[in-house]
């Protein structure tokens, strides 16, 4: 199992890695690639792990970029090398056909050597049978849409008929999927969202599981100093980051920090088991 970040700020990568000497497996969407991903793949290319690449489907779904699927094709074509895993423009969340046209024509003439695109499914009616289609195609990775959650019942036929299929859960870091289905990746801007809010992500070994701790603030309800492991909690932060409630507090950089290597410590969690 694979957490990938995504990421719209690679400076986050040198940050954390000096903190952590940890190589974290990230992800970047098309939309935000410009300014990032030469430090990406070339300056801190050695402070990650695997490096995917989003087409940015979601950002544009909600209106807020427009992307051809020609200009995405142009680009990987000619980056795409750089990339672990790059995935489709899967713009129409209601219309699979649409989708699958637009997989086929950003598979024509691909460089040689390059990877196909991982195709991404949103059929609400019958996702199992999306899915067969693209297996048929030979792909042997294939990404959940974030705007479709699988039910347990399909999830479970489609691992029973496809067993060697990976599966990529986008956007879904739903502990319940995560711990009882094990897909081979899924990503989330998580923690950063949560970052932003103020808050951090902390896994308990005393209760063997994760909290999301408010920090408190002008407006928000401080949920660090009634936490109930307080003094476990600042003796962690304090050991692995240097870090303190009043960093925390004022250092928007440091809660990434701290929730990156959450996730980190989830997905470890979940090779263990």
């Amino acid at each position: 199992m694979k957490i990938f970040n995504v990421i719209t700020d690679a400076e986050i990568i040198p940050m954390f890695h000096e903190k952590t000497k940890i190589n974290l497996n990230v992800m970047v969407s098309y939309p935000y690639c410009k300014g990032n991903v030469y430090k990406l793949a070339v300056e801190y290319r050695d402070m990650i792990d695997e490096l995917y690449l989003d087409s940015g489907a979601f950002t544009a779904q909600k209106g807020k970029v427009i992307i051809t699927v020609s200009e995405y094709r142009r680009y990987i074509r000619r980056y795409g090398h750089y990339f672990n895993t790059v995935f489709t423009l899967d713009d129409n969340f209601t219309n699979p056909d649409h989708n699958f046209n637009y997989q086929a024509y950003l598979e024509e003439a691909l460089p040689d050597g390059a990877k196909r695109p991982v195709p991404v499914i949103h059929d609400e009616k019958n996702p199992l049978e999306e899915f067969e289609t693209y297996v048929a195609q030979g792909h042997d990775y294939i990404a959940i849409g974030s705007n479709k959650k699988l039910s347990d019942e399909v999830f479970d036929n489609i691992k029973k008929k496809f067993p060697d299929v990976k599966i990529h859960m986008f956007g879904n870091l739903n502990r319940k999927m995560l711990f009882g289905h094990k897909p081979y990746s899924a990503d989330a801007s998580t923690w950063a969202n949560q970052a932003g809010m103020g808050s951090i992500y902390y896994w308990d070994p005393i209760d063997n599981r994760d909290y999301l701790i408010n920090l408190g603030g002008r407006e928000n309800k401080d949920g660090f100093n009634s936490f109930k492991h307080k003094a476990e909690l600042e003796s962690f932060l304090s050991e692995k980051f240097g870090y303190d409630h009043s960093r925390l507090l004022t250092d928007f950089g440091a809660r990434w920090i701290v929730n990156l290597y959450f996730f980190k410590q989830l997905e470890d969690v979940l090779n263990a088991e």
